[in-house]
């Protein structure tokens, strides 16, 4: 008995004491923080009134980042108010609705025309779960117009639905360009009348709070030709503002809802963009413009997902083209002391020297550069040259070191495909599993 009092009150010995008191310090921060992180999770999931088995009007999303899932809230207050049941949830999380009378698709395109990660399983639910009653559907399909695959998966989605013998069209599909309030607000005004429902107050509803911007200085920009389209422009911010490499820029070009972001590279105290200028392109050619010593305001956003692992003994940095801006910046920042192995591809060498006086400057800090080009000399991609090295990949992985992949969708599906090749032959885990634990980390566009 004495000596379990002592044990837990620490009596009788002083150092045990101090041990217990930041033992119950940790318990009581755990227990706050746990708390925290479950209310901001709350806060920002889905609210539903009605169950799914409940409810007639069933609202699906598909969103990558989230910012989809707004219209679909909107709509569902607008149900709510006129006295209706409805149930909103992820695409994938379709399945039977007993009492549904209509099904409302909110479908974003991610990447070059995939499904987003949280509608990936749609199509297969779609064929297990057939709905025993005739329903309606409509479906609204969010992109961009500044890439090829406008709404592609939207499409596919009202295509599937098409073929269901127990669905039936309530409307054409409806296309929202940059997530326009304005062109969102057609498509539900048509919906509403066909739907017998009173529309009050939308474009009240679908207002989002102004994003805090600040002034940025533009101190450095290199000149765009003709043969070489992308530049690099350097901004410091005119007022304090912590960031560091891996984050996001936001610029409002048009000053309205339309957002473009750019990956930051920190230099000193500047952010350093690589921008590709694109024809009639909103982000790229705003930028391009801007003239040195002018100011641009802009927004930090924080991406903490794509920060450097300062804790990985070796890092493998893999980037194409423009991607390769906060790989220079983490190693200005980090490479002195940690192993670091840059993979970059160009087009051709004109390419690479946009970035060359900077990548020289850094070259004492990198392990080992390395180069591709695809478009001359030995026409090599970056995904070449991780096979070349694979045993240094598989050993990264292995001793819990990091990949890290920034560039062109295209080039991460290649080099995603050649790593699960690469993990199967070592008979190493599957990507899954080094991506859970933090050992691939992706930021393409």
């Amino acid at each position: 008995n004495n000596l379990s009092m002592d044990l837990h009150t620490g009596r009788g010995s002083a150092i045990w004491a101090i041990v217990l008191a930041i033992a119950s310090a940790n318990i009581l921060f755990f227990i706050y923080s746990g708390f925290v992180i479950w209310w901001k999770r709350r806060a920002n999931g889905i609210k539903n009134k009605y169950k799914f088995d409940q409810a007639e009007f069933i609202l699906l999303v598909g969103s990558e980042n989230g910012t989809t899932f707004r219209f679909a809230k909107a709509i569902q207050d607008q149900l709510l108010k006129n006295g209706k049941t409805a149930f909103m949830a992820e695409l994938n999380n379709y399945k039977n609705f007993p009492k549904a009378k209509q099904i409302l698709v909110f479908a974003a395109t991610y990447g070059q025309g995939d499904a987003p990660t949280n509608a990936t399983k749609f199509k297969s639910l779609l064929k297990k779960n057939p709905q025993s009653n005739q329903i309606d559907f409509s479906v609204v399909a969010f992109g961009s117009h500044a890439y090829p695959d406008f709404c592609k998966f939207g499409y596919e989605v009202n295509n599937t639905l098409s073929h269901e013998e127990w669905a039936k069209p309530l409307q054409e599909i409806h296309t929202v360009n940059d997530r326009s309030p304005e062109e969102f607000t057609r498509w539900a005004t048509l919906w509403a009348q066909n739907s017998n429902i009173e529309l009050s107050q939308l474009s009240k509803l679908l207002e989002t709070k102004p994003v805090k911007t600040l002034p940025f200085k533009v101190v450095e920009k290199t000149v765009s030709s003709q043969e070489e389209t992308s530049f690099i422009i350097r901004l410091s911010p005119q007022k304090r503002k912590k960031f560091t490499s891996g984050d996001l820029l936001a610029i409002y070009p048009a000053n309205d809802h339309r957002e473009r972001l750019y990956s930051v590279g920190k230099m000193g105290k500047d952010v350093q963009l690589s921008v590709k200028l694109h024809r009639d392109g909103l982000g790229s050619g705003f930028l391009h413009d801007l003239e040195v010593g002018q100011i641009a305001n802009a927004a930090i956003v924080r991406n903490e997902h794509f920060h450097f692992p300062k804790k990985a003994k070796t890092v493998i940095m893999v980037s194409n083209g423009t991607g390769i801006a906060p790989f220079l910046g983490m190693i200005d920042q980090f490479g002195r002391v940690q192993d670091i192995h840059l993979y970059c591809g160009f087009r051709n060498q004109q390419s690479f020297a946009l970035y060359e006086n900077a990548i020289n400057k850094e070259t004492s800090l990198l392990t080992k550069l390395n180069v591709a080009y695809s478009r001359e000399g030995e026409k090599r991609y970056v995904k070449d040259l991780l096979l070349r090295d694979q045993s240094l990949i598989c050993e990264t992985l292995e001793n819990s070191g990091v990949i890290m992949l920034c560039g062109s969708l295209s080039m991460q599906k290649d080099v995603i495909a050649l790593l699960e090749d690469l993990c199967q032959q070592d008979q190493q885990k599957s990507i899954s599993y080094y991506q859970s634990r933090g050992q691939i980390l992706m930021d393409c566009y």
